[in-house]
């Protein structure tokens, strides 16, 4: 299922910024042709990695694949949604075991400042708070 985003519509974010300075992390290797990109916020993954992964030499390999998988429920999950509704809101908050310092997950539908591109930042209500932030500061 799938579902157009228009990248106009959705809140402007300093996408490479963030990323560049290591707030948000790539939440999957490749993204699907027809879906958007997904990031992760740094607390986030430093979260998963101390959860699942925090004996590994190669915490990535343990922690990203689980990710992947993750991600692409979580938004076929929001695509269900919207299409139900008719629209996709660009904040969706639902129940996720993903993180256990918080069982709601947001799902915050972005674009980049530079790029019409749509885009997808994954994390708890304080992680994102955090994230965008920084935003302002990058």
């Amino acid at each position: 299922m799938s579902v157009v985003l228009d990248p106009s519509s959705l809140p402007a974010v300093n996408i490479l910024g963030l990323a560049q300075s290591g707030a948000i992390l790539r939440a999957e290797r490749e993204t699907p042709p027809d879906g958007v990109p997904a990031f992760i916020t740094r607390e986030g993954w430093d979260e998963l990695v101390a959860a699942h992964a925090a004996e590994h030499d190669t915490p990535h390999t343990i922690v990203l694949p689980a990710l992947e998988k993750a991600v692409t429920r979580l938004l076929a999950h929001a695509a269900q949604a919207a299409s139900e509704e008719g629209g996709t809101a660009p904040v969706v908050s639902l129940e996720s075991d993903l993180f256990p310092s918080d069982r709601t997950l947001i799902l915050a539908f972005v674009r980049d400042e530079t790029h019409p591109v749509a885009c997808t930042l994954i994390g708890t209500a304080h992680q994102l708070a955090v994230v965008l932030r920084s935003a302002t500061s990058v």
